[in-house]
């Protein structure tokens, strides 16, 4: 089989079963830009303008921008390309769709060009601003509700505003731009997953600006929408097999290759600031498969409690019990019925109906999706940044648990299996390699959990609760966690699905 380099000279030689554009960039506008140009925005956002640009319903591409320095050579890559690259799409039982996604019509690292890159997005062009940065790039401190001012980059963003490195400085610097030239409205889009993602976003923008450029607010409160959304489809980091896989089975070479799964979902509510004339109306969305709705935070609920939140708490136990794989792990009875019948079920009461959704058919098919075997997730993806990422996913749903007097020992087990997790040292003596860049606070106080769990409850987050009711709960955590140190993970979960 013929090897070709992916680029646009080369897309005429690319042949079926792949999919390629059945357009040229040549005549799109530049109206959307991204911040933040992951694998998750490239097998989602960039999949969804792709459709409505090649059904003539889009005449916009998009203008990806990273904000933080890139760890591979990636504007060369990109631009070898030509922006060009291949989404291959899984599922479980061995499907497949190859598409060669041309949306994507440039790239700017904002670390290594940061003048360029607050132009681009200021642009009277520019219509929407999509991101996602993750729960952790928004600086922003929950507890606190506002963005935490202790953070390096808002340390250094406070004094010199013109060189921003936060997501809300860059945003302010940009905006700062916009409304003293086009004054044009704008639309930013948060596809982060936390609560009111748009809400959050645009709070923690106005509380940047309050300290820094407080005659900016008045523009942006008239000028710019902050829809919310939720966004879905489980998308691993590349691996080099999957490279390997798609040079040897269809003979295309890219170095800029995504895999997911064959799910996608989007719910964005509708409320925008539509610029006319910009070759891109956010509203198009809903021609490409996006649901529109005025209330977006029943299925965030729903996606972040049921999805990420069992992600989360089936990591950290496979993790220990020796699991790579996530698919692996799933299939295992004792995590499947762990997660299935006893976590999901005590989290569910935590939701309010969500419409269009049987929630029982929902959490059947996170099962299916976690134990798809074809798209390689791997356990360590899942455990990173567990500082960030339960606060919402577990803790919150456990909190409300506690009020309503709701069953709630498989959500308390998932926190003692992170707290064991975080002690740094797996069950086969080894050292276990942790990612959670703002997690210390929680990593030193899992250290000591075993005899101090009440610190290790109030550092991760958990408050609002009564006296009694921290004291109850202290002591079941306690329980599971020993149980983690002396019967190990899977006894654990044996333990937990026998309590009922």
């Amino acid at each position: 089989m013929e090897r070709i380099k992916l680029n646009r000279k080369n897309l005429s030689k690319i042949k079926a079963p792949v999919l390629i554009p059945s357009y040229t960039k040549d005549d799109l506008k530049t109206a959307i830009v991204h911040l933040g140009m992951g694998h998750f925005h490239r097998a989602h956002q960039a999949l969804f303008l792709d459709r409505l640009i090649a059904d003539g319903t889009a005449h916009s591409g998009v203008f990806e921008i990273n904000l933080v320095p890139d760890p591979y050579p990636l504007s060369a890559i990109t631009a070898e390309q030509d922006y060009y690259y291949t989404l291959l799409s899984r599922g479980k039982g061995g499907e497949e769709e190859v598409r060669i996604i041309g949306s994507v019509l440039g790239y700017i690292n904002a670390a290594e060009n940061k003048k360029e890159a607050i132009k681009r997005t200021a642009s009277e062009e520019t219509a929407l601003i999509t991101i996602t940065v993750t729960e952790k790039g928004y600086c922003y401190n929950s507890a606190a509700g506002d963005i935490d001012w202790k953070h390096p980059f808002l340390v250094h963003d406070r004094e010199h505003p013109e060189d921003p490195k936060s997501l809300a400085a860059f945003l302010t610097a940009a905006l700062w731009e916009r409304s003293k030239t086009n004054k044009k409205p704008l639309t930013i889009v948060s596809c982060d997953n936390f609560p009111s993602n748009g809400k959050i976003l645009k709070k923690s923008l106005l509380s940047f600006c309050r300290e820094v450029r407080p005659e900016l607010i008045p523009w942006i409160e008239n000028n710019i929408a902050f829809p919310c959304s939720m966004v879905d489809r489980i998308t691993p980091n590349t691996s080099p097999e999957t490279v390997r896989y798609l040079e040897e089975k269809y003979g295309i070479i890219d170095r800029w290759a995504v895999a997911s799964e064959d799910f996608i979902q989007w719910v964005l509510e509708d409320d925008f600031k539509i610029l006319p004339y910009s070759g891109f109306d956010p509203r198009d969305y809903a021609k490409a498969g996006v649901q529109l709705t005025k209330d977006v935070e029943p299925y965030e609920l729903m996606k972040m409690r049921l999805l990420n939140g069992s992600h989360s708490a089936l990591s950290y136990p496979a993790y220990l019990m020796g699991f790579t794989a996530v698919d692996e792990a799933m299939v295992d009875p004792v995590i499947q019925k762990y997660i299935r019948n006893f976590y999901m079920e005590e989290v569910t009461p935590t939701l309010a109906p969500v419409p269009g959704i049987d929630l029982t058919v929902y959490k059947d098919t996170l099962i299916n999706r976690f134990s798809n075997k074809n798209i390689a997730d791997t356990v360590l993806r899942l455990c990173e940044d567990g500082s960030t990422k339960i606060p919402n996913f577990i803790i919150n749903p456990l909190v409300e648990l506690i009020h309503s007097d709701g069953k709630h020992k498989a959500v308390t087990a998932a926190l003692a299996g992170w707290a064991r997790f975080l002690a740094g040292t797996g069950e086969d003596g080894q050292a276990i390699p942790i990612k959670d860049g703002a997690g210390q606070a929680a990593i030193d106080a899992a250290k000591t959990a075993r005899n101090n769990p009440e610190n290790f409850l109030r550092v991760i987050g958990v408050h609002d609760l009564k006296e009694e009711e921290f004291t109850k709960l202290t002591g079941v955590f306690k329980g599971y966690l020993e149980s983690f140190y002396t019967q190990g993970a899977r006894k654990t979960l044996e333990r937990v699905i026998a309590d009922r």
